[in-house]
Order: structure tokens, then C-alpha cells, then sequence
């Protein structure tokens, strides 16, 4: 068995806090904790699809697709 390597975005892993906004980082906060976008809407008072343009700036700042790949790339660097 052969693994070949799969190439990285080129910003992941490069999770550095001035790349996210507070609230992006209290979304993937709470998406770690498992929440969904309605439950983290109503944690934070907005509404949800703040929630998913929130997250969706998140991943694309750092180079992933998922908010799952969002929380580990910030769980990695300490940052939720």
C-alpha cells in the first residue's frame, strides 16, 4: 500500500488570530462545541445565516472548505 500526499490548500494551517474577526472565531468556537448555526444564532443573538456568512469567511480566509477543517486548523494553532 501506497499513500500518495495530498496537497494542502495554501493557507492551511496558517491560522493566525488576526486572520479572523472575534466573531468568526465565537462561531468555530461554537461549531467545535457542536452546535448548529441556529443554536450558535441564538447564543449570540444574530441570525443564523450571519451564523453561515460568519463561517463561511472563516474557511475561506483560511483556506479550507469545511467548517470542520476550520475548527481543526484553529483547534491546532490554540485558538478555540
Amino acid at each position: 500500500l501506497r499513500v500518495i500526499p495530498t496537497p494542502l490548500p495554501p493557507a492551511f494551517g496558517l491560522c493566525r488570530r488576526e486572520r479572523l474577526t472575534p466573531r468568526q472565531l465565537d462561531c468555530l468556537f461554537w461549531v467545535a462545541e457542536g452546535k448548529s448555526s441556529a443554536d450558535i444564532a441564538a447564543i449570540l443573538g444574530i441570525a443564523a445565516s450571519t451564523v453561515d456568512e460568519h463561517l463561511a469567511k472563516a474557511c475561506e480566509s483560511l483556506g479550507v472548505r469545511t467548517r470542520v477543517q476550520a475548527v481543526a486548523v484553529c483547534f491546532r494553532q490554540g485558538l478555540i
